[in-house]
C-alpha cells in the first residue's frame, strides 16, 4: 500500500506542524490555518498555495501519516526472518506509536475509535478501504512467514489467522493504553478518560517489567491460537 501521491517538503512540514499541535493537546477541529502555518514555520499564504481549506489540509495529513505508519509496519515483516521475532517487533513498534495521542493514527483509522478521525476519513471514501486492503496484505505476508516455519497449522485459514492476529493485537493495544493511563499522575485508574498531553510528558511511559511480561504472554497466545 503506497501513498496516492508524493508530497513536497513544504507539504510535509505542514503535516508535521499539524501533528505537533495535536500532540500538544489541540483538537483536530480546533486547529486554525494560522496556527498550522506557525507550527510549520511558514506563512499562512504559503499554506493556501498547496491546500484550499483547513479540512483538506487535515485530511491529507491524516492520510500521509497513516500510509507512513503502514509502511513502517510492513518493513518489520521484511526485516525479520523469524515469525516470532517479527511479532515482537510489531509489539515494540506499537508501544512506541502509543506513547503519544496522535502518533497512532493507523490504529484510529482501523478501529474507528477516535471520533475526529472517523469523521475525517468518512469524508475521504478512498482511505479506509485502501487501509483495510493493505492490512489484509500485511497479515497475509505475516501468516505466510508463520506457515513456512510450521508455527501456523495447515488447517488454519487466512480468515482465521486474520481474526486471531487482529483480535490479539487490538487487545494488546488496549492493555498498553490502560497500563499507560494507570501510571500517569493524577489519573483515576478506573476512568475511561484520556490523560492530557502534559500528563503524558510528565511521567515515564509504563512499568517495563510488566510490559515485557505482557509481550511474552501475547506471543505465546498467538502461537497457541494459530497451531
Amino acid at each position: 500500500m503506497k501513498q496516492v501521491r508524493e508530497y513536497s517538503e513544504k507539504e510535509k512540514s505542514i503535516f508535521k506542524g499539524i501533528m505537533d499541535l495535536l500532540n500538544q493537546g489541540c483538537g483536530i477541529h480546533e486547529l486554525k490555518v494560522s496556527d498550522i502555518a506557525l507550527a510549520a514555520g511558514i506563512g499562512k499564504g504559503t499554506v493556501y498555495e498547496y491546500f484550499s481549506t483547513k479540512e483538506e489540509i487535515i485530511r491529507e495529513a491524516v492520510s500521509y501519516y497513516v500510509y507512513k505508519e503502514f509502511d513502517t509496519f510492513t518493513a518489520l515483516i521484511d526485516k525479520q526472518q523469524n515469525f516470532t521475532d517479527t511479532i515482537y517487533d510489531i509489539l515494540n513498534h506499537t508501544i512506541e506509536m502509543l506513547k503519544t495521542r496522535f502518533t497512532s493514527l493507523l490504529f484510529m483509522v482501523v478501529s474507528l475509535e477516535e471520533s475526529d478521525v472517523k469523521q475525517l476519513i468518512q469524508e475521504d471514501r478512498t482511505l479506509l478501504p485502501t487501509v483495510r486492503s493493505g492490512m489484509n496484505e500485511f497479515i497475509e505476508k505475516l501468516c505466510d512467514k508463520g506457515r513456512k516455519e510450521k508455527l501456523i497449522g495447515e488447517d488454519v485459514s487466512f480468515e482465521e489467522c486474520k481474526l486471531v492476529l487482529n483480535g490479539i493485537l487490538t487487545s494488546f493495544t488496549n492493555e498498553v493504553l490502560f497500563m499507560r493511563n494507570k501510571s500517569l499522575p493524577g489519573t483515576i485508574q478506573d476512568s475511561d478518560s484520556l490523560p492530557s498531553r502534559v500528563d503524558i510528558l510528565a511521567e515515564p511511559f509504563i512499568d517495563e517489567e510488566g510490559l515485557s511480561e505482557l509481550k511474552d504472554r501475547v506471543v505465546k497466545l498467538i502461537l497457541k491460537a494459530l497451531k
